[in-house]
């Protein structure tokens, strides 16, 4: 796992220099700088070392050195894939995964990505034919972001990096503002700045005389056509792939740990792992002091099952001082609350390993959430899903009283009679991010205000919207969690892990969005996923054969925090700090009346909604506090 960059320009060993200083904390290992035979072309990278660590310093160039390379990420098939270039006459200096992509770039050209089993952001210099090559893995687990301007291309791992060599301001966009309002992050491929944007999930970009000339994609999720197998054979499909691709990212030469909650994904990845591995595997656990929010016992069951070597650590989290240095970690505003135990949960793991599984994807690929629920139930309704049954449900759903819960049958629902007024695509946003509506925007929106104007700002959810089109084809279900799949999992969850862990100099690896993995399981019908109310059917029968049934049963709690609780009482304070400012991007952009009466709505908004709007405009305020100082 490291930190890359590069200039396609003036690259001044300064501004390179600078560039990785930014991405320290990805690599605190080491450093490495590749500077072109004309001088046009720098790269940069910062080490954190995992595979050769003596011989793996990077950049990496091929025989001749005509190809050099920069990388962030783990190729889990290296072994395989550098034995078939030794056969093909490649020759090899290291046994670094890296080296690996300058002999399959050789070798294939820029289709090499499709040999690739693992998760990467890489960088290629291809000197003979003067261009530039940047590409992103399939699920987006490693961010690579860009800027093309003026007489300059210039990468980064992080916006940090673009941030540090600019030679100019970065400019705010309005229409990310927006959209992070709307989705809670800056989906790619925007970010929060003007001319600085995101290589998207499984995207190529040829650069050739510093500018972009070529964009493909070269994989997409593939839900059709389906393959009807019977539950049993699916099972044993699963735990065929989930077993191998385990036991890949287990392949390191430092130890491996995992992170143990109390849920069936992260005990599925322990429990195959174990048995893999010839010693014990690092467990890690966090736990609060609030039992709603704290699974120790359950993940305790599984580490005593497996023998782990098991380390629970109790977070007593001082939120009011760390959230500002959580806000500065993500570089881009970025509200999912889940960021806060992720960033203690990587903090806690670190003195005791440098890699760590854990179970991200699980939940968007084995049907985890009960928006999936929701989805099926909606295609049960679709003789009711007109304009004039739109309004029949918004009249019931106004008639409800708000629930006072979150996990409760009743809010889910009330929640799922409020979607259900709603068009498909409003409908989704409602079902899955749940964020500021476009109402709600206008209504904090100053009217006069010249940097952020309704009328000029595309609707946010146009995302959602071009997904779905494109999965008019599929089942509701299938329609929910592709969507999910393609917008939510890499522009929040996986941003989520990748800074947090990051953060701390951690390398997070994820087996269940192994591609293999991926298009097996999606390629199975609407029906194996979600069986009537119960949530991850398939993983829920092979959990059978390695988990204890408590886990199995337990209901679902998710990654989350006493986010209401902290508003109103620990957070309170800082809150009306920031969100009623005089100065400030929030001063700028809002009406205080609105933020005023946001802020004191929670008696009229059910708890968890607005919690989430608070939340959303104070981690926007925290955001542009970090990058004022």
């Amino acid at each position: 796992m490291c930190g890359i960059a590069g200039i396609w320009g003036q690259p001044t060993r300064h501004r390179l220099g600078a560039m990785a200083d930014s991405l320290r904390h990805r690599g605190p290992d080491d450093e490495g700088f590749f500077e072109g035979p004309n001088g046009a072309v720098g790269l940069a990278h910062r080490r954190l070392s995992i595979i050769d660590l003596e011989g793996g310093r990077q950049p990496i160039s091929n025989e001749d050195g005509s190809i050099t390379t920069v990388f962030n990420g783990a190729i889990y098939n290296y072994r395989e894939l550098r034995a078939e270039l030794i056969k093909s006459g490649h020759r090899f200096k290291t046994q670094t995964d890296t080296e690996v992509i300058v002999h399959l770039y050789e070798e294939h050209g820029v289709e090499f990505t499709t040999k690739i089993r693992g998760m990467f952001a890489i960088a290629i210099w291809d000197d003979l034919q003067r261009q530039l090559v940047v590409t992103r893995d399939r699920a987006g687990k490693k961010p690579l972001y860009y800027s093309e301007s003026g007489d300059e291309f210039l990468f980064a791992s992080q916006v940090c990096g673009i941030r540090a060599a600019a030679t100019r301001s970065l400019d705010l966009d309005p229409q990310a503002v927006a959209d992070y309002l709307t989705w809670c992050c800056v989906p790619a491929p925007g970010t929060i700045y003007q001319n600085v944007c995101a290589v998207e999930p499984a995207q190529t970009l040829i650069i050739r005389d510093r500018r972009i000339v070529s964009k493909t994609t070269y994989w997409r999720q593939p839900l059709q056509p389906k393959t009807h197998l019977p539950q049993r054979e699916a099972v044993e499909q699963i735990d065929e792939l989930l077993r191998e691709s385990v036991r890949l990212r287990l392949r390191a030469d430092v130890p491996v740990g995992a992170f143990l909650s109390g849920g069936i994904d992260s005990g599925l990845i322990v429990a195959l792992a174990t048995e893999a591995l010839s010693r014990k595997l690092v467990t890690i656990t966090i736990g609060f002091q609030d039992g709603a929010f704290d699974e120790r016992e359950m993940a305790r069951s599984v580490a005593n099952r497996y023998d782990t070597d098991h380390h629970e650590i109790l977070v007593r989290p001082d939120v009011a001082a760390d959230l500002p240095l959580i806000a500065q970690a993500y570089d881009q505003p970025f509200a999912d609350s889940s960021a806060v135990p992720s960033y203690y949960a990587a903090r806690a793991a670190r003195p005791f390993t440098k890699v760590i599984l854990n179970g991200d994807g699980g939940d968007e690929l084995f049907a985890g959430y009960r928006r999936y629920i929701a989805a099926l139930f909606a295609g049960l309704f679709h003789w009711a899903d007109g304009p004039m049954a739109q309004a029949g449900w918004r009249t019931l759903g106004n008639l409800m009283p708000a629930p006072r819960g979150f996990r409760t049958d009743y809010a889910f629902f009330h929640r799922w009679i409020r979607g259900m007024g709603l068009n498909p695509v409003e409908r989704y946003m409602a079902w899955s991010v749940d964020a500021l509506s476009k109402t709600e925007l206008q209504n904090l929106l100053r009217s006069s205000n010249s940097v952020m104007k309704c009328g000029e700002i595309e609707q946010s959810d146009r995302l959602a919207r071009a997904t779905l089109a494109h999965l008019a084809d599929c089942g509701p279900v299938d329609r929910m969690m592709g969507t999910d799949f393609a917008t939510v999992l890499p522009n929040d969850f996986l941003v989520k892990m990748d800074i947090a862990s990051m953060a701390s100099g951690l390398e997070a690896r994820s087996p269940f969005l192994d591609h293999e993995l991926i298009e097996a399981v999606s390629g199975y019908p609407d029906r194996l996923k979600i069986r009537g109310r119960e949530t991850k059917p398939l993983l829920r029968e092979l959990a059978r054969r390695y988990l204890p049934e408590a886990v199995i049963r337990a209901p679902k709690r998710g990654f989350e925090v006493p986010l209401t609780k902290w508003l109103r009482g620990d957070l309170q304070a800082l809150t009306q700090d920031v969100l009623l400012a005089r100065k400030g991007l929030l001063a700028d952009l809002f009406e205080r009346s609105a933020l005023e009466r946001l802020v004191n709505a929670q008696d009229r908004l059910e708890p968890a909604r607005w919690s989430r709007r608070v939340w959303l405009l104070l981690m926007l305020g925290l955001w542009d506090g970090s990058v004022r100082k």
